[in-house]
């Protein structure tokens, strides 16, 4: 294999024109391939465009000054939102960043630490060059990112541009009939981004449980949440809680980030079955897991959904980090509203307190003024003075009217 050919292969293995790297190696195009093609590239210039393309060398390989390099068959192999797929001991988030030695997989995993760490705009900052990557996992990866920290920045033109971007890259993909990994990986972007924020694909898309194998296991154990979200929106309560059940028992490893989720679907089932200590279980659960990494991100997404359990978790025991999830849910809700309602004149979240929100999903859901006390501990005419509050912020007249503000 001639320098120009190996080259050539690591480029499109690596999902970056010849261009692209001479550019990133501060050489024209014209000059970088004259290089290639006498065989003239220096091994300093071999090393540099190993760090560019994210490669390792080993001695297999001889350059025209006598220097024996090659590719490394040990090369990373990259995979969509890389943290959230890695297995790892709840507090060691931090160190498994540090592990990557794919530099660019590094900066994707730095922006999830700060997405599920509730940084939006650290996030940003390290994964927005690559929403134009040539590489369609760098890429998906970004706008995945992109699309949830601008929700909560309020930035609603900018989360939708990078929701349009997925849609686009997978209709590029499924035309050319790639291989099933990178179609499971563009499903996978693609549903993240429309099943969490409850907007339906759009018809003809594949299932995605048709493509679940090709999902490594961490990506795997994610996608089973959102498949258990989209059962749970259709009131199939008993279903998605054994899917996740199912997941989490064929589970060897630590995977904490998909679990958190799951452990979060799984209670949304529970409350909705009434069954309030299970779901304060998962919820303490799922917590204990977050809480070492400072995870609060799948809490301030779930807030709604979880039906003031996690105020009966820890509203009163964590007081200060309670009041960072309620800044966090008060942001995320505004985003929602500008994707699901923007004609509403004045959000429900400028209106109710992150409390009277979850009061509002108990009370629109027929729970009595009893039961939602003693699920949050809360005495009958504590409720009751909740429930009218909320009533005349709303300027409703009947609590079954609360459904039109909530996200359910």
């Amino acid at each position: 294999m001639t320098t120009e050919e190996l080259v050539k292969q690591i480029c499109k293995e690596q999902g970056i024109s010849v261009a692209k790297l001479a550019a990133a190696l501060g050489q024209s195009r014209q000059n970088f391939y004259k290089k290639l093609q006498r065989d003239t590239l220096t091994a300093q210039e071999w090393q540099e465009a190993a760090k560019v393309l994210g490669v390792e060398f080993d001695q297999g390989f001889v350059l025209p000054d006598g220097t024996r390099m090659g590719v490394s068959e040990k090369r990373e192999k990259r995979t969509v939102l890389p943290l959230m797929g890695s297995a790892f001991l709840p507090g060691k988030a931090e160190e498994t960043v540090k592990h990557f030695e794919d530099l660019k997989l590094q900066e994707i995993a730095r922006g999830e630490l700060y997405f599920f760490r509730a940084q939006a705009e650290s996030c940003i900052q390290s994964v927005e060059k690559y929403q134009t990557s040539e590489d369609p996992i760098l890429r998906l990866s970004a706008d995945m990112l992109s699309t949830f920290a601008n929700f909560t920045l309020g930035n609603g033109r900018e989360a939708q541009m990078a929701r349009k971007d997925v849609a686009q890259i997978l209709r590029k993909y499924m035309e050319k009939e790639e291989d099933p990994e990178i179609i499971a990986s563009c499903l996978f972007a693609y549903y993240v981004t429309s099943v969490l924020i409850h907007i339906p694909p759009e018809e003809g898309t594949p299932p995605l449980d048709r493509y679940l194998s090709y999902l490594p296991v961490g990506q795997r154990l994610f996608a089973i949440s959102m498949l258990g979200h989209v059962a749970y929106l259709k009131g199939e309560y008993a279903r998605a809680q054994g899917m996740v059940q199912t997941a989490m028992a064929m589970t060897e490893k630590i995977y904490p980030i998909p679990m958190i989720y799951l452990y979060c679907v799984a209670a949304m089932c529970q409350i909705n079955q009434k069954d309030q200590e299970g779901a304060r279980q998962s919820v303490t659960e799922g917590w204990e897991m977050a809480r070492k990494d400072k995870f609060l991100e799948p809490f301030i997404e779930y807030h709604g959904l979880l039906q003031g359990v996690l105020e009966a978790s820890i509203r009163k025991s964590e007081p200060e980090v309670y009041k960072k999830l309620v800044d966090g849910v008060i942001a995320f809700s505004r985003g929602w509203m500008k994707i699901h309602n923007p004609q509403m004149q004045k959000a429900v979240t400028d209106l109710l307190t992150p409390l009277e929100y979850s009061i509002a999903m108990l009370a629109c859901r027929d729970w009595t003024n009893q039961e939602i006390g003693e699920h949050l501990g809360l005495s009958v005419n504590t409720v009751k003075h909740y429930v009218s509050g909320i009533l005349e912020k709303l300027h409703i007249d009947k609590r079954e009217k609360i459904k039109e503000f909530v996200n359910q």
